[in-house]
Order: structure tokens, then sequence, then C-alpha cells
């Protein structure tokens, strides 16, 4: 039998079913059979409920990440070094973390919107405008994320050919970390890396002494106020790993909210009287509903039970934040944007506990300033009909595409 035929109620039915397919009836259905279900397909735990979600990834001692003592040396190649949130744990991972928070705290958010977010976003507008069309997706948000990481950290932000190489880079590494085994995706990685070390090291080596108000730059007078011995490798390795947390990610999320903006009149209008209050509450709904990145994966130090369901050492859990961020016994009407939820910022698309995402601020900034900017300068924009239809693509990390519009 055909997988995408067997209904979810079923023990032989897999999440792999859902691949470029709508998840989110299946999910609601597969509730059905509890808050915690085995997949075979996935060899996992699949949990649905958001408060099992955020207990299992506030609990890195009972339900460790991919990060552990034995990190094999070929992940610090592909990722660019051993310095960084990603790959830190314990008393290390705490002692830098606020590293990351200071670069991308709230307070920072002002500048880099001027100086970085604004400009790009613009440009990005400026290069379709006058051809009264456009696709979203390719023509704007995944134009913006990496050219604004680009910015920050003073590289030519208008090199098309720099931009896209370094774009492609990136997904060659994330394709590799979600099937690491896979031969060809490792060589794609390591070639990528390569490549991103020869864009990054020169800016890195040059920017140790001669220093401006660029991200290296930031990083080379700030690191050493959280770690001992700051070399090259290190500012590297935190350049790197930046670099790619802010991209596809961020991403899908800008796509998802235009989308969003488009296919609903009445939080079209919404977001469109009221660009501050309204517009932060969109924002937040989009995240819930349609989070990037749908999974994320943990494995069990010892045997545990969560919601009833025994659990091994060594076996996967795979929190569905897609799903838990629309638990029905946590969020009501749970499939409907509301503009008007009393705690707009409770869903967990950046993650919880002390692997919450540390650049959801600059997420965020990007996201509003890219609606603002479509409400402004293209007010009458709207979807092509004449043209295919958006649909949720993706599996791991997903969005709606293409987002054909006219204007």
């Amino acid at each position: 039998m055909n997988a995408a035929a067997i209904s979810p109620l079923s023990p032989d039915w897999s999440m792999l079913s859902l691949a470029e397919k709508d998840p989110f009836p299946v999910y609601d259905e597969l509730r059905g059979r509890g808050d915690v279900v085995w997949d075979p397909g996935m060899k996992c735990w699949l949990i649905l409920n958001y408060e099992l979600c955020k207990a299992v990834e506030s609990d890195e001692k009972l339900y460790a990440g991919w990060v552990s003592k034995d990190i094999p040396p070929l992940s610090y190649e592909i990722r660019g070094g051993k310095t960084s949130v990603t790959h830190l744990i314990g008393e290390e991972h705490a002692r830098l973390r606020p590293l990351y928070l200071r670069v991308f705290s709230p307070a920072a958010m002002t500048q880099y919107r001027t100086e970085h977010v604004l400009p790009v976003v613009n440009d990005a507008i400026d290069r379709f405008e006058r051809r009264g069309s456009a696709d979203l997706v390719t023509d704007f948000s995944y134009a913006i994320p990496p050219r604004i990481m680009a910015s920050m950290f003073g590289l030519p932000w208008k090199d098309d050919g720099l931009i896209d190489n370094i774009a492609e880079c990136h997904r060659n590494v994330v394709a590799w970390a979600y099937n690491s085994s896979n031969e060809e995706r490792i060589q794609q990685a390591k070639k990528a890396s390569v490549e991103l070390n020869g864009i990054f090291k020169p800016l890195v080596r040059e920017r140790r002494e001669g220093r401006g108000s660029d991200l290296i730059s930031q990083l080379w007078t700030l690191a050493p106020l959280y770690w001992d011995n700051v070399g090259e490798d290190d500012i590297i390795s935190l350049v790197r790993d930046m670099a790619i947390g802010a991209g596809e990610t961020t991403t899908n999320a800008i796509a998802n909210a235009v989308y969003l903006y488009l296919s609903d009149p009445a939080l079209r209008q919404a977001v469109t009287d009221d660009r501050e209050g309204a517009l932060n509450a969109f924002v937040e709904e989009t995240l819930r509903l349609f989070g990037a990145i749908q999974f994320r994966f943990r494995t069990a130090t010892s045997d545990t039970s969560l919601a009833g369901v025994s659990i091994k050492t060594g076996e996967k859990v795979c929190m569905l934040h897609a799903a838990a961020n629309r638990d029905p016994e946590h969020y009501a009407c749970p499939h409907m944007a509301d503009l008007e939820r009393k705690r707009p910022t409770d869903h967990i698309a950046f993650n919880v506990g002390p692997r919450i995402c540390p650049g959801m601020h600059l997420a965020r900034l990007k996201m509003r300033e890219s609606l603002k900017a479509l409400i402004a300068r293209l007010p009458n924009v709207r979807l092509d009909t004449a043209k295919e239809a958006p649909r949720f693509r993706g599996f791991s990390h997903r969005s709606f595409g293409p987002l054909h519009v006219v204007f």
C-alpha cells in the first residue's frame, strides 16, 4: 500500500508521507492515537502536545540534542568550527550564549533596521517594482535574509553572484545536516564549507586590527569578554554559525507571512490599518501557524516516560512544533490567525529552553519590515490567479510558494 494512503491512526503510518503535502489535517487525526506516537519510518517518538514539547526541549540532561562530547570531526569541518552555541554544551554553551544575545539583542535592532534591513528590503522591491509582477518567493523572501547578513558582515550585499553562492552553500550544509549519512550530500557540504571559509576568512583576518561597526568587528571586540584566548578560528566559527542560522528559516518565515497577508483579506486590512500592534501580532501568528522549521529531534539519555509512554535510553523523540503550535488543549481556535491572543509570543517556533533561537529578534525584524515595505510600496499587490497557486512546500523546512503576484 502507498504510504500516503495509510491512515495516521494506523501503526504503520509515517510522517515521511507528508512531504510536500498539507500536514495539519493529518496532525489533527494523528492526535487520535495520543500525544506521543511511534513513527516506524522516522524511527522516533512524535510529540504533538504543546506542554510536552516544552518540557522535552527545556531538559537537555534527559533529552539531549545532536550536540555531544563526541561530535565527529566532520561536523566541525562542515559547520566551520567548534566555537559556537550550536556545537557547545553545558557550561561552555552557557558561557558563550550571552555573546549571541548581546549582538542580537532588542536594543541592537534599531541600528540593524536602519543600516541593514531597510536598505536590503527596499532594494529587493526596487528590482521588480517596474515589472508589475513578481514571484515574491524568488524575488523577495529568498533575496532578503542572505543580503541582510552579508551587509551586517560588511560584504558587498548587492553582488548577486556572491549572495547566490553563499545561499547555495548554506542550503547544501542544511541538506547534509538533515541527512548526514548520504555520501553525495557529505561531499557537497564539504565543498560548501570550503567556499564559505574562503569568503569569510579574509574579512576575519582583516578586521582583527582595523575594526568598524560591522558584525565581524563586533565579535572581535566582544568575544574575549565571554571566551578565553579568542583566535581567528573562533571568530570564523561564530561567523559561520550566525550566517547559516539567519538563512533558510527566515526566508521561509517571510514567505509564509507574505502568503498569509495576500490570502486573508481581513488580516490584510487589519495590518494595513495598524502597522504596529496588529502587524506585530500578525508576525507572531504567522510563526505559530506556519513555523519555518516543522520539527526538532532529541535523544533520551535514560529510560523515561512521556504521557504514559515508555521511552528507552537512546530512542529519539521528535518535537512536532507544527502540531504543538496548534494544540487545541493550549490554543483556542488553533487553526485561526487571531490578532487578539493574550500572549502572542507564547508559541514555540523559535524553540524553548537553553536552545531558544538567539536570533529571534532579528528574524521578527526582517518579517515586520518586509511586510511594511510591501504594504507601503505595493498597496494593490495580489496573487496572480492565472499562474500556479501557492502550496505549503517542503518537509522539515516549509514555506508557501510560488507566490506569483501582480500589482
